[in-house]
């Protein structure tokens, strides 16, 4: 009898073991897989409103595996360069725009610039993100907070306050909106803005961010284009480059007209006093055209 109460006690305890690596099991199993992250990677064009006329910040962004999200720019004695491009907007937003300023070396509050414009900033499990503008110095820095939404139109939407006492826009609080960019790839056609006379049109190719081209001026003949793409804007060049030269700047502004049209400026240099084709000269940018993009 003794031994048969041994052999219960010892079948007894091994089903409760049994049970108990089961239930463990069980317990493990039910939790699931850690959330996905959403992904700010890719080529974005984001606009700020709320401090006069629209800013916007086209970025390359990267994300790595732990929602760590970084871009990174300079902004150049000849203008924007990298992958992070500023430019302020002409006119109450960007369905009325008239032309377009790009930011540049020296170009802050404070004078004082190391031409930094770097974006870097986390995203969590709940699609929440926090990014950080860093403008040169000089510029301050901008923490934005927001939401991605790829289901909604536009995906990510944020707000921030400016926070730089250099500045006379120091302590406003601006909202922003991102949407993925798009391809360039498309004819466009308008008039040279120092000569309504003289027409001007342009076939871009975008292949994966990389620009060419070939474009009429129905005064000064034919001419190429090369460039590459930093979301909805680019930098080129033109062959022949424009009258007065400059470096050249471009940004697909999606609200102006009815295709969306392309705002082309040459930047003449911080110091730069008057534009080379008559026109009103903008922070060292002068407008060349605005090309609107073609219906097919």
């Amino acid at each position: 009898m003794k031994l048969v109460g041994f052999k219960l006690s010892i079948f007894l305890t091994v089903l409760g073991m049994s049970l108990g690596m089961v239930s463990c099991a069980n317990s493990k199993s039910s939790s699931g897989p850690p959330p996905q992250l959403g992904s700010m990677a890719g080529a974005w064009d984001f606009t700020v409103t709320g401090l006069g006329h629209p800013v916007i910040v086209e970025a390359i962004l990267t994300q790595d595996g732990s929602g760590n999200i970084s871009g990174s720019g300079t902004a150049t004695a000849n203008g924007p360069s990298g992958s992070v491009f500023q430019g302020d907007i002409l006119g109450s937003a960007l369905s009325s725009a008239t032309d377009m300023a790009v930011d540049y070396l020296d170009d802050t509050c404070s004078g004082s610039d190391n031409g930094a414009r770097d974006l870097t900033g986390t995203i969590n499990s709940s699609n929440q993100v926090t990014i950080t503008f860093n403008g040169g110095g000089g510029g301050g820095s901008i923490t934005i907070t927001g939401t991605l939404n790829s289901s909604a139109t536009p995906p990510f939407s944020a707000s921030g306050t400016v926070s730089n006492p250099a500045c006379k826009s120091n302590g406003q609080n601006f909202t922003l909106t991102g949407v993925l960019a798009g391809s360039l790839a498309g004819n466009y056609s308008g008039t040279n803005a120092g000569d309504n006379t003289d027409t001007v049109t342009l076939d871009i190719t975008d292949t994966s961010g990389s620009l060419s081209g070939n474009g009429t001026d129905s005064k000064a003949g034919n001419f190429t284009i090369a460039g590459t793409t930093v979301g909805n804007a680019f930098s080129a060049t033109f062959t022949p480059a424009p009258s007065g030269g400059g470096s050249i700047f471009g940004y697909f502004d999606a609200q102006l007209g009815a295709n969306g049209s392309i705002l082309l400026i040459s930047f003449q240099g911080g110091s730069a006093g008057s534009c080379p084709n008559g026109v009103p000269i903008d922070n060292g940018s002068c407008l060349l055209a605005i090309l609107a993009k073609q219906q097919g």
